[in-house]
């Protein structure tokens, strides 16, 4: 009898436990679902990269061409190699499927982001356990400075690159040295596609590769074959997709895609600015960066890194793995730092793995994220133990509960995106054969009107001067010459003043349209 009165406040208890457990997990999911997929044609409102983007597979299924397009006719460069086919060919097959739209666009890259999201919490919990996978990927998701939400809604490259990355990471670890042949082949593929997904990804992933070779060489010293198959598979995709560019694109632009390369690389990736080196240090020591957490994490990680492995608590195994990540993270963020435009987007895979460092310190200072065991250890006496640790934790559920609130607001919040609606107004009061002149090039895949864009060449000239204070792209470029019927001047446009109010004026166009971030000018007639 006392065993039958005893047992069942027990089963009843577990019982609880086990619903609970439930509806947390249903109520994590719900929350989870809405980040991915509620107000998706809305939020983030869709722009020039997105817009520049989508050209790409509206012009695969209109036309049957690998290119971008304005007036003058195709262009094969830009859009083309700035998202690799892993996500022009799905929306592409998307438009086909289901027609073209702004809506079937976003849902393959909510799958994305949904895959990316479910590999980095496998990829985390191999490396650090349960626990730390779910701080880290709460902290993937709603992080500003990463902003792997606002990213994965949109037609960009960086989050399907860091699914494929971190796909192939995942393979590359949980095998390691029981890889055979083809799972180390499989793993180069995948971080080859990364790669091909997202060209940025070429200079930290190559440069990690081999970083984390030597270190094996000189250190750890396991076979070569681990590193070296991996390394030569990658760069033989990246480079057989470009070998098939040149191939298709032909010689006859195949230097005007040289050209452009070199411009992005002046403009954008090797700038050495000692300003804008102040400006990336800001933004990673900014309270948007893990609440100011980011660089104690990444010294920790380098203390616990160094230590034995013994006294690290930590496999040697699993200790050269983090190792790998940890160079992948300090390469981007260095880059960034040293030799980008500080544009924070240019962080975004080592801020994205740097959530991996960041849950790993508050799992050593809260005893693995245990609140009951931080009490007791306080009430034994282990005050720095225990009260520092409750306060770990309540800074780690302040920083994700807060940018958790932030972004879920955001999203619910949106207004209906104005560049839609501008495509609205378009199609009820622009002829169809008009010519319009804009730097929106969004504007050219949700409406089928005469667009002419600035050149391909011109856009890292508007960076330089935005971040650099160079030669103002309208001294560089006269749309009067092509006399346009209309031109609509939105954000881009704008923030470049690639049409200048006096230059209009001087023209003779008349503002007839006013709507959000859009003014649409007629062309008087003489």
């Amino acid at each position: 009898m006392m065993t039958s009165t005893t047992s069942q406040p027990r089963q009843e208890a577990e019982w609880l436990n086990m619903w609970t457990k439930r509806l947390v997990v249903a109520v994590v999911a719900l929350f989870v679902f809405f980040l991915f997929f509620y107000n998706l044609t809305d939020y983030p409102k869709t722009w020039f990269d997105e817009g520049s983007h989508l050209h790409v597979p509206k012009a695969l299924v209109t036309m049957g061409v690998y290119a971008d397009y304005s007036s003058e006719g195709l262009r094969h460069f830009g859009p083309t190699i700035g998202v690799g086919p892993t996500v022009m060919l799905p929306i592409a097959a998307a438009f086909q499927l289901f027609g073209i739209g702004l809506l079937q666009a976003r849902l393959v890259m909510a799958l994305y982001l949904a895959a990316a999201t479910l590999l980095m919490f496998l990829l985390a919990r191999w490396l650090l356990g349960l626990r730390s996978a779910l701080v880290a990927t709460a902290l993937l998701l709603t992080m500003p400075a990463i902003g792997t939400v606002e990213y994965g809604r949109q037609v960009l490259g960086e989050v399907p690159g860091l699914a494929f990355m971190a796909a192939g990471f995942l393979l590359w670890f949980t095998r390691w040295q029981r890889s055979r042949l083809w799972e180390l082949t499989l793993v180069g593929a995948l971080l080859g596609l990364s790669v091909v997904t997202k060209y940025q990804y070429l200079l930290v992933l190559g440069a990690t590769l081999l970083a984390a070779w030597g270190l094996n060489l000189f250190y750890f010293k396991l076979p070569q074959r681990l590193f070296l198959i991996p390394g030569v598979v990658a760069a033989l995709i990246f480079g057989a997709w470009q070998l098939f560019t040149l191939v298709y694109l032909g010689p006859a632009t195949i230097g005007e895609n040289l050209a452009m390369l070199r411009e992005v690389t002046a403009g954008a990736a090797a700038v050495f600015s000692p300003p804008l080196m102040m400006r990336a240090l800001g933004e990673l020591f900014s309270a948007k960066s893990f609440l100011w957490t980011l660089f104690p994490a990444l010294l920790y990680a380098s203390y616990a890194l160094l230590r034995a492995p013994g006294k690290a608590n930590l496999s040697q195994e699993r200790r050269q793995q983090l190792a790998i990540l940890y160079l992948l993270t300090l390469i981007n963020l260095s880059w960034y730092v040293v030799a980008s435009v500080s544009w924070l987007r240019y962080a975004f895979v080592g801020l994205a793995f740097s959530a991996f460092f960041v849950a790993w310190m508050f799992r050593d200072l809260t005893l693995n994220f245990s609140p009951m065991h931080l009490w007791r250890a306080a009430q034994r006496g282990q005050r720095v133990v225990g009260y520092g640790g409750l306060t770990a934790l309540f800074w780690l559920a302040a920083m994700i509960s807060a940018s958790a609130a932030r972004l879920t607001w955001t999203i619910a919040s949106a207004p209906p995106d104005d560049s839609m609606q501008m495509a609205a107004v378009m199609n009820r009061t622009v002829p169809l054969d008009a010519l319009v002149e804009t730097w929106e090039p969004q504007m050219g895949f949700l409406t089928d009107h005469r667009y002419h864009y600035p050149p391909q060449l011109l856009l890292n000239r508007a960076v330089r001067q935005v971040w650099l204070n160079e030669t103002p792209v309208a001294e560089l470029y006269d749309f009067t010459e092509l006399a346009p019927d209309f031109v609509l001047i939105g954000e881009f446009s704008r923030w470049v003043n690639v049409y200048p109010p006096e230059r209009l004026q001087q023209a003779g166009y008349e503002r007839v349209e006013t709507l959000g971030q859009f003014e649409l000018y007629r062309r008087r007639s003489p």
